[in-house]
């Protein structure tokens, strides 16, 4: 009995799209480690300059909690790609073995055919089934059968060459997801002792912030308080700046002006580049448990990324500084307004720019502060929407 297996095309199609979603996700998967992976580099670049100083201090717990947050996220991404591999290495290997098969009989009906032919040949069997046609009508169509016979016989063949290549593809890249699946395992194990150590370096850090505990809580409170207030004059300075652009007269031309640069900016949500190159996140926004100290909330009203002393601090996006500041707890601030919306870059010690500057992206507006501590350098970095204060992480590239 001749199969009449049509496999190669609907393996190739389902393959095709079960590859493309597989390899869609990996590569998801992929960058989420990569950028975990960039911002633990990162870390550890502004923790060596912090250990540097030989003084344990809030921002260094800071900076390894950050770390083993990212490393946590790492090890996700890594079991989530080799449950991914796992999976598709078996549903792979299955399918392997179902075109084995395939193959097989592919293999066997065709020697069948081969065999039939050769006998056919011997014996003239052909010959004898053509020359037993009726009439010429029934002589042509015993040639047109013959024909179809043999056009078979070669599509058999052809069918038989493209499974066995495609089964051989399968297998190569099925090799080479095992390895992949090997060294992701590895790079597994590598993170898991790497943030045990990690661990191992917070209890200590937590352990010796503990001996300075009343001091340092007093002093953290303190600079709380010093903060919060320097926010909440920022929250006035934005509503003052919002009923003076209202109250502001302008030409049809620079209120278009005003519109396009805000859809600009609005289409750049998840775009921005961070107001300080080399830094991380080390104080999020919104309410929430301050970082170091327990039973101390903090609402942030936008994100303090700490960087390396002295590091300049640049424009996310073009617009203009309409105020310049200072505040006890944040140092200088500059103010920039981009159409609708607001930038506010705080903790400066030095400004760069004046009031009424057009900045274009990534111009420098000053710099972080080179003495104090480690605790002191970040740029504290708010969004607003004209009086809506907005979450700067969700317009951030990374």
């Amino acid at each position: 009995m001749i199969h009449r297996i049509r496999i190669p095309i609907l393996f190739v199609i389902c393959w095709g799209f079960a590859l493309a979603a597989y390899g869609q996700s990996i590569e998801t998967l992929r960058e989420q480690i990569r950028q975990a992976e960039e911002e633990i580099r990162i870390t550890s670049r502004l923790l060596d300059q912090t250990q540097s100083s030989k003084k344990l201090t809030q921002s260094e717990l800071k900076l390894i909690q950050n770390r083993i947050k990212n490393r946590k996220k790492v090890i996700a991404g890594l079991e989530a790609q080799i449950r991914l591999t796992d999976r598709d290495i078996n549903t792979k290997t299955a399918s392997i073995g179902s075109m084995q098969q395939d193959l097989e009989r592919l293999k066997a009906d065709y020697a069948a055919m081969i065999r039939n032919a050769y006998k056919n040949y011997k014996l003239n069997n052909f010959l004898v089934f053509l020359f037993a046609s009726k009439d010429f009508n029934d002589a042509t169509k015993r040639i047109a059968y013959m024909k179809r016979y043999n056009a078979m016989r070669e599509n058999k063949a052809a069918e038989i060459d493209s499974v066995t290549r495609i089964l051989n593809g399968q297998i190569a890249e099925l090799d080479t997801q095992k390895a992949e699946l090997t060294q992701t395992k590895t790079a597994k194990d590598r993170e898991v002792s790497a943030l045990s150590a990690d661990e191992s370096k917070q209890k200590k850090v937590y352990a010796d912030l503990r001996t300075r505990e009343s001091s340092l809580s007093r002093k953290i409170k303190a600079q709380q308080q010093e903060i919060q207030k320097a926010q909440q004059q920022i929250a006035r300075i934005i509503a003052e700046e919002s009923r003076q652009s209202n109250k502001t007269v302008r030409t049809a031309a620079e209120q278009r002006q005003i519109t396009e640069l805000s859809g600009r900016f609005d289409q750049n949500k998840g775009k921005l580049p961070y107001p300080v190159s080399g830094g991380v996140i080390v104080d999020s926004y919104g309410v929430h448990a301050h970082p170091t100290q327990k039973g101390l909330t903090v609402n942030n009203k936008g994100v303090n990324i700490a960087a390396s002393q002295g590091a300049p601090v640049h424009a996310v996006f073009e617009g203009e500084v309409t105020r310049i500041f200072f505040f006890q707890g944040l140092r200088n601030n500059v103010m920039i307004r981009h159409g609708n919306y607001i930038t506010v870059y705080s903790n400066l010690e030095k400004v760069s720019v004046k009031t009424g500057d057009k900045v274009r992206l990534n111009q420098q507006l000053g710099t972080l502060p080179t003495s104090g501590d480690a605790d002191e350098c970040y740029v504290h970095f708010e969004i607003w929407r004209e009086t809506e204060n907005l979450n700067p992480q969700a317009w951030f590239a990374r």
